[in-house]
């Protein structure tokens, strides 16, 4: 019984901390600390486009991660779990970095639009701080969503199951083993962000922002973008994400922020995990 009473009064501190967060958040909004970059040219590509890239993105890595999976030589490895990691690597390091590529080269060659239409252009560096101010309101409203969405699916009778990848840091944390723990932080802090940033908010935001506006293209582009993780117990928490880095991509205008905040996220994220699971 008291036990349960100090989970109900940490839920209601929870609860408490991210209502004080969003009024941040949309102080921070109204505020002048944005610098936005000038407005480009619409984006010319279409639908079609977008969504031959989302499906070559979701197979692609996936193919090539199988193809080097058969492909090790185990014996090379101190544990089974380390050519797992190497494919995984490998394959979003190729694959993700290809349809990156195609799509670069579709939109400036192809289609002779400037980069920046892709949020590929610099801004101001004070954007840092509303940045980083944006992670820190919203960090709190993304773990209530994520402890709500667990009960949720829990009590609906489904098993929260954490990803793949997550599982794989975790593993490797418990088996402190740097050459596992050197692949994955670099998928996920590095091409992570690079690859899914511009698909997801360079080439699919983008478009949709001049279509629909920003709000219904932050939503729908957040919930594709949370979908194609294939997690049921991570949706909610990566939705929000998706919001989150859609924002800050809308604000600022360059997609190099975008990318900042989703590394910022993931790498302090896997921080919190190896501290866990270290202890």
């Amino acid at each position: 019984m008291q036990d349960a009473q100090l989970g109900n009064f940490g839920l209601l501190l929870l609860a408490l901390i991210a209502n004080l967060s969003l009024f941040g958040l949309k102080k921070l909004d109204s505020s002048r600390l944005f610098r936005t970059a000038p407005a480009c040219e619409a984006p010319r590509w279409t639908g079609i486009s977008v969504l031959l890239a989302l499906v070559a993105f979701l197979l692609f890595p996936g193919i090539i991660m199988g193809i080097l999976e058969e492909s090790w030589d185990t014996g090379l490895y101190s544990s089974e779990i380390q050519p797992r990691a190497s494919s995984v690597t490998g394959g979003y390091l190729l694959g993700g970095g290809l349809i990156a590529f195609l799509i670069w080269y579709f939109v400036v060659v192809g289609l002779r639009q400037s980069p920046a239409t892709l949020g590929l252009r610099g801004a101001s560096l004070t954007n840092l701080l509303p940045v980083v101010l944006v992670y820190v309101f919203f960090i709190v409203p993304l773990g209530l969503c994520a402890h709500l969405w667990t009960e949720l699916i829990e009590y609906l009778g489904y098993e929260s199951m954490p990803q793949e990848v997550v599982k794989m840091f975790g593993d490797a944390v418990a088996r402190g083993d740097p050459l596992e723990l050197s692949l994955l932080v670099f998928n996920a802090v590095i091409l992570a962000p690079l690859w899914e940033e511009l698909l997801y908010r360079g080439f699919f935001f983008g478009l949709l922002k001049s279509r629909w506006g920003v709000f219904p293209a932050l939503v729908f582009s957040s919930a594709v973008f949370s979908f194609s993780h294939f997690s049921l117990a991570a949706f909610l928490p990566l939705f929000v994400v998706g919001m989150a880095v859609g924002y800050v991509y809308y604000r600022t205008r360059s997609l190099y922020f975008a990318i900042f905040f989703h590394a910022l996220f993931n790498g302090l994220s896997m921080a919190v995990q190896f501290i866990l699971v270290g202890s």
